[in-house]
């Protein structure tokens, strides 16, 4: 057990930071959709080099809605900075979200003092950010999925010195708040060419793929039936060196929906992603899934989907190598 007197605990992020072998972990707790409930406590634990003894679990920082958490090298310096993404704003209020703007905060591991990527500058909310690799060089970038849309944040300088400048990809899904922007995104290659997925809008129905034709980023459709589109891994499952899309839907069919679509739906590329017919295949139906990462669990060569749901649901789909689908 790494932590036990805790509550609200809404995302995680795990990556060895010191060398030692042994995953660091990263624990965003104390979270609630209203600021004012939300004591949004980040905590950095280390195993001591004994994962199954005591842990050393240290709070670096408490901002109100502290919502995703990763781990990348923004200045790379081979050192991991913690970056930190709130929900919303501190004024932002159900149903709509969108009367305060968002921070994005980055931290160093020297001391965990709080940097700023975006300062109050998002509309409404944040709902993923995710690692990629866009730019050559050592340095990683961030992807930020919000009301606004998709944006591509590279920083400047090393260190505390860092700046930073954002990119909008799209605006994602147009349309009144708490309906527009993007849920997630993800980033994969297709012939050798970058693409991205995402699920849109917040909480949203569609599956998106943008591809890239001169310096602009084209937003396609390819699946308008998801009723509540949560998170998006963009990745090959079928080895054509096409990267596919796989769509978590945490929806639950009930009196009040009864057309609700739960569980994980995945959509294998075509050969030309920007125009061509993507084959879809609805791999889990019964539980509602939040997210799926993807890995080769049993070492036999195919990539593999973990994927959680509700109350600690996790399940593993397994991929046969055979067609499109993992079973």
């Amino acid at each position: 057990m790494i932590v036990s007197d805790t509550r609200g605990i809404v995302n995680k992020a795990i990556a060895d930071i010191d060398g030692d072998g042994i995953p660091e972990v990263a624990i965003q707790s104390a979270f609630a959709m209203q600021a004012a409930n939300s004591e949004g406590i980040n905590w950095v634990a280390r195993s001591g080099g004994n994962p199954e003894g005591a842990w050393d679990v240290q709070p670096i920082d408490r901002f109100e809605t502290s919502h995703h958490v990763v781990w990348v090298d923004l200045d790379g310096d081979g050192a991991l900075e913690l970056v930190n993404a709130p929900l919303i704003g501190p004024g932002s209020l159900a149903p709509t979200y969108d009367q305060d703007s968002a921070s994005v905060f980055w931290y160093g591991q020297e001391n965990w003092d709080r940097g700023i990527i975006a300062d109050a500058d998002i509309p409404g909310v944040i709902h993923r950010v995710r690692k990629v690799s866009w730019d050559t060089g050592a340095r990683d970038q961030i992807l930020v999925a919000s009301f606004e849309g998709i944006g591509l944040y590279r920083a400047n300088g090393i260190g505390d010195a860092m700046t930073f400048e954002k990119e909008l990809i799209s605006r994602g899904h147009v349309g009144a708040a708490p309906r527009l922007g993007s849920s997630d995104v993800g980033s994969g290659m297709s012939n050798g060419q970058r693409i991205l997925g995402s699920v849109e809008p917040w909480h949203g129905n569609e599956v998106v793929v943008y591809t890239e034709s001169d310096g602009m980023w084209n937003r396609r459709v390819i699946f308008d039936g998801v009723t509540s589109g949560h998170e998006v891994v963009v990745v090959d499952l079928n080895g054509d060196d096409r990267a596919d899309i796989v769509a978590n839907d945490n929806s639950r069919v009930t009196s009040n929906r009864p057309n609700g679509t739960p569980g994980v739906h995945v959509f294998f590329s075509p050969e030309d992603p920007a125009t061509g017919e993507w084959s879809y295949s609805r791999i889990e139906s019964e539980a509602a899934m939040n997210g799926c990462v993807p890995g080769d669990m049993n070492q036999d060569g195919w990539t593999d989907l973990v994927c959680t749901g509700g109350g600690g649901f996790i399940r593993w789909y397994e991929n046969l190598g055979q067609q499109d689908s993992p079973r």
